[in-house]
Parts: C-alpha cells; sequence; structure tokens
C-alpha cells in the first residue's frame, strides 16, 4: 500500500506543475492583450434628421420631416451605457442600451395625413416619439494584443418605437408601436498610440431586401481614447447611426438619421 502512494506521488506533482504553468500563462496572457471586464458611460450629442410616413384606410402618408413639419429639436443628448466581457481564448461579449425620445407643439403650415387621418394646415398638433435601443453582439477577434485589436462581430439589435401625432383642436390622437429584432454584422478595429491614446473604430449593421421591403440599418462609431491607467480611460468621439427603411406595399417609409460627436468614461476590472 505504501508503495503505490510512493509511487503515485510524482505524477500528482507533475500535474500540479502543469496546473501552475497552465494557470501562469493563462493569467500572462489575459495581461498581455489587458483582458477586463469594462462598463462605459457615453453622453452622445447627435444632430437629429428624420422623415416619417404612414399609411392607412387606403390614404396615402405625407412623407413628414420631423424637423420642419412638427417643431422638433434638431439635436438631442443622449445617455448610453455599454458593458463588454473580453475574456481569453472566448469572443468579447458586448451589451449596450440607451434610450432617445423627443415631444413638440408646432402650428402646421401644410396639410398632413398620417395613419389615414388628415391634420389641416393652420391647426397645432402635438407630436412626440420614444426609441428604446438594445444591442448585443460577440466580437472574435483575429488579433487581440495590447498594440492593437482587430476583429468581427455578430448580433442583433432590439428597437421598441413609439410614435404619437395629436390635433389639439378635436383631441384626435393617433399613435404607432413597433418593436422587434435586426441581425447585424460587423467589424471592430483598434491601434494603440504614444502616450497612453488609443484609437478604435468600429461598423456594424445590415442591408437587405426582401419582396416589398427595403431596409437599411448603420451603426458606426470612431474614438480617440486616453487610458490614465489599467482601470480608467477617458473617450471622445463621433457615431453616426442610421434607420432607413421602406414598404412599397404599405406606403409607408422611416429615414432616421442621428449622428454627432459623443464623451464617455469607462471603468474596468
Amino acid at each position: 500500500m505504501e508503495k503505490d502512494v510512493t509511487l503515485k506521488r510524482p505524477y500528482f506533482l507533475v500535474l500540479v506543475v502543469i496546473l501552475m504553468l497552465a494557470f501562469s500563462s493563462v493569467a500572462s496572457f489575459a495581461e498581455e492583450v489587458n483582458t477586463l471586464v469594462s462598463i462605459t458611460a457615453d453622453y452622445w450629442m447627435p444632430g437629429i434628421d428624420a422623415n416619417i410616413k404612414s399609411s392607412e384606410l387606403g390614404a396615402i402618408g405625407t412623407d413628414i420631416d420631423i424637423i420642419d413639419d412638427l417643431g422638433f429639436d434638431d439635436s438631442e443628448n443622449i445617455p448610453s451605457i455599454k458593458a463588454s466581457i473580453d475574456l481569453p481564448f472566448l469572443p468579447e461579449l458586448v451589451v449596450s442600451y440607451f434610450k432617445i425620445d423627443g415631444s413638440a407643439s408646432k402650428t402646421i403650415t401644410k396639410n398632413i395625413t398620417y395613419k389615414g387621418y388628415s391634420y389641416t394646415a393652420a391647426g397645432n398638433v402635438t407630436s412626440k416619439y420614444d426609441i428604446t435601443h438594445y444591442e448585443a453582439f460577440l466580437q472574435f477577434n483575429l488579433l487581440n494584443q495590447d498594440f492593437g485589436k482587430l476583429g468581427f462581430l455578430v448580433g442583433a439589435k432590439y428597437f421598441e418605437v413609439d410614435t404619437e401625432l395629436k390635433e389639439t383642436a378635436t383631441g384626435t390622437t393617433n399613435t404607432e408601436s413597433v418593436d422587434g429584432p435586426v441581425p447585424i454584422i460587423g467589424i471592430a478595429a483598434g491601434i494603440k498610440l504614444p502616450a497612453k491614446f488609443r484609437f478604435e473604430a468600429m461598423a456594424r449593421g445590415l442591408s437587405l431586401e426582401i419582396g416589398d421591403i427595403d431596409a437599411a440599418l448603420y451603426d458606426i462609431e470612431a474614438a480617440l481614447h486616453y487610458d490614465f491607467n489599467r482601470f480608467i480611460r477617458a473617450s471622445v468621439g463621433y457615431r453616426y447611426f442610421l434607420i432607413d427603411g421602406e414598404d412599397t406595399s404599405t406606403n409607408d417609409s422611416v429615414d432616421i438619421k442621428f449622428a454627432g460627436p459623443f464623451l464617455g468614461i469607462t471603468g474596468s476590472f
């Protein structure tokens, strides 16, 4: 019995050494590629350009410019949040969220048809919109080193969109709600610069045509980061976000663009 224990002990020691070396190499690799869990808070300041058209009851909708025709502001301030998990040997997981909403009141200067109802020129119309955006994707890094990163991504966005137009004189209100997922693919790249700076860019989206539906979604951003240390990073960048869709069978369409600079702060651990 003692002989068996003596024989097994060297194998146990070898196993311990192998495990220690494996753990050490993984830790070293993680440090080399700056493997982190990160949470980012951005403050996005885009300009807005949006047109919508909604037909119903046989009445073709008016192509409505929400800035010129309805009186919405042509810019917004949008907080957003993003979290990422970047572990060795696994694709990086990124999730994000933001919400955009606005309201306006204007005495319209032309006749507007929306969802089969006609709003007459010189009447006052109050309106609002609410867009909630969720995103999740996996980033498969072909290169993931301290000096740079290159990868492709696969995932989806999920939207909840609500709109409302109300005629002040009559109280007539028309609303529309749309929600659902949109698949995305994309590419991301980054490079380390001198003096703790880093540049990163990402483009994702999808363009497709199915039957009577022609749709495109593009979300593109580029940022210059400054790493105070391994745990805190500040960013300044620019983001371009476009939703463009048309259904020729129903005469409905949407063309919304948000584009502008953002500031961000990232905490990592």
